[in-house]
């Protein structure tokens, strides 16, 4: 099969195979602890290990743990082929789901000495395996009570993407095995999770699967933290921060544990696994995982002062895939336009305090615009409600930015397009002032770094920011009115300055008044972090 026929095959089957130096560094997050409590007890404590991979692939992960648990008999005093055929015995096994992948992990299996792994190794579906099929399996491999260990790097398929999307009998059957975390558009890799977390079922168990690093801060994978944290501790978290596949995707492993609850979360990056420090443990409770990577990245952690969320003060609404696709062929390219053709806004076209329409390009619908209008006369009824309702003064939002990036629209004379978030003031009769105060509040480092510590890693790109209305509307508000009006002016400011020179320092202005306003004391630190990051493009 050609490299193209390969990889489009991959991509179908989400089967990113990992490099050995990751599978090396993982296991030693993982089995290593386990293996040394093991040598403690003996060589039988040894034999009686397992270790299951259950999208096993080419057996990458369950190869370099069976070498690991062979070497560790031997230092034990087991001769050489016994250990042998202990550890490739029924130590370590395997599921996938491709026959293909299935022989090329037996042959590994074969190479490394082990004989006849067909039992081990077998063909199935793991997520949807039924429960008295894993019991017949661990049965068969003296695990009866569970095992100690799952590891692995499970498919990453994108739910939205028509090749790899699951059928609609599939989406039934996994919700009906894993309920609310197979809701909506979930990645099948967290789901390995929940399964990982039902078979690693003996005392002292651990489980650690590579997942897209989507999975610390996405809606969808909530249930699965949520539930893995209910009898387990996020002992280790390592993040890639590099690309270690061929898939354009970021990735991360959580290591979770059993046992008593982990108040620090360790902190592990990089191909060599290395780990630069800890964190605070996150709770079942908690909304998201993102505070680990927040602290991987950098991001500050700093008490703030906040008095109610942006919630309290507007509405936060996100449009949708009927509105985005149903604006096609109502798009026309005019610089100048009247009452029926009002600008179109798209994300690349928001800066902070800066709308950069008609000063560069922007694409929508396969197509490139200089003056993207819509052209309200053509539109559906629904589609010119919904434009009725958007036509209004607000605040617009950026998503998928380093800093949180919003503009005012004070006459309401623009129409976002998808992904931006729009805000409007609760009471109809509101001033400008109050749009201009929310806007100074959206793009403040306080408020940034907050949306970091709570949804980093949702975006495509692990360091920008993707906050959907909800998350938006969840945002604190400073508890000191005075500052906070004073960076409204400074945003105001910025936002009628014709060059960026003279824009960036009515912004820091609004970013130090901002600080002041949710209590930041040293605010020279997040300050500079901020800065650091809001974008640089000309005008």
């Amino acid at each position: 099969m050609g490299d193209g026929a390969t990889t489009s095959r991959r991509r179908r089957l989400g089967a990113w195979y990992t490099p050995d130096d990751v599978v090396d560094g993982l296991l030693a997050l993982t089995l290593d602890p386990l293996l040394a409590e093991r040598r403690a007890a003996g060589p039988e404590a040894v034999a009686a290990l397992r270790v299951l991979d259950p999208s096993c692939g080419d057996g990458a992960f369950l190869v370099a743990a069976g070498e690991r648990i062979r070497r560790a008999l031997v230092a034990l005093g087991v001769p050489e082929d016994d250990a042998r055929r202990i550890a490739f015995g029924a130590c370590v096994v395997g599921v996938d789901v491709d026959p293909d992948a299935v022989d090329a992990c037996r042959r590994r299996f074969v190479a490394a000495g082990a004989e006849d792994p067909d039992d081990r190794i077998v063909a199935a579906d793991a997520l949807l395996a039924a429960d008295e099929d894993w019991s017949a399996l661990l049965g068969r491999w003296g695990a009866t009570d569970g095992v100690d260990a799952v590891v692995g790097n499970p498919p990453f398929l994108n739910p939205l993407a028509d090749d790899t999307s699951a059928s609609p009998a599939r989406r039934t059957a996994l919700r009906a095995r894993f309920g609310d975390a197979a809701r909506g558009h979930v990645n099948p890799a967290s789901l390995f999770l929940l399964l990982a977390d039902r078979l690693a079922a003996r005392r002292g168990s651990v489980v650690t699967l590579v997942q897209p690093l989507s999975l610390l801060a996405a809606h969808g994978a909530r249930t699965t933290r949520s539930t893995v944290l209910a009898h387990r501790s996020l002992s280790t978290l390592w993040v890639a921060d590099e690309r270690v596949f061929d898939a354009a995707v970021d990735v991360c492993a959580p290591v979770l544990t059993a046992g008593p609850a982990e108040v620090r979360t360790r902190l592990a990056v990089g191909r060599d696994v290395r780990v630069v420090g800890s964190a605070p443990a996150p709770s079942p409770a908690d909304d998201s995982w993102s505070g680990l990577l927040a602290t991987i990245r950098g991001v500050p952690d700093v008490p703030l002062r906040t008095d109610g969320v942006l919630g309290d003060l507007c509405e936060a609404t996100a449009d949708f895939r009927d509105q985005y696709y149903g604006l096609a062929g109502h798009v026309v390219d005019a610089e100048h336009g009247d009452g029926t053709t009002p600008r179109l806004l798209t994300a690349g076209l928001v800066d902070p305090a800066h709308e950069r329409w008609g000063t560069t390009t922007t694409r929508l619908h396969k197509a490139t615009w200089t003056h993207p209008r819509i052209d309200l006369g053509g539109l559906p009824d629904d589609l010119r409600r919904w434009a009725g309702r958007r036509l209004v003064p607000k605040v617009v939002v950026a998503s998928q930015t380093r800093v949180l990036e919003a503009i005012v629209d004070a006459d309401g004379s623009c129409l976002p397009s998808v992904p931006l978030v729009t805000l409007t003031p609760h009471d109809s009769g509101a001033d400008a002032a109050s749009l201009w105060l929310i806007a100074a509040a959206l793009t403040s480092p306080p408020v940034t770094m907050e949306a970091a510590r709570r949804h980093q890693g949702a975006a495509l790109s692990s360091d920008a920011l993707k906050l959907g209305a909800r998350d938006v509307a969840a945002l604190p508000l400073p508890a000191d009115h005075g500052p906070w009006i004073e960076a409204a002016e400074a945003f105001r400011a910025a936002s009628t300055a014709d060059e960026p020179e003279t824009r960036r320092p009515q912004l820091l202005a609004c970013g130090r008044s901002m600080c002041a306003a949710y209590g930041v004391g040293d605010d020279e630190a997040l300050l500079a972090w901020w800065a650091d990051r809001l974008p640089s493009r000309p005008d």
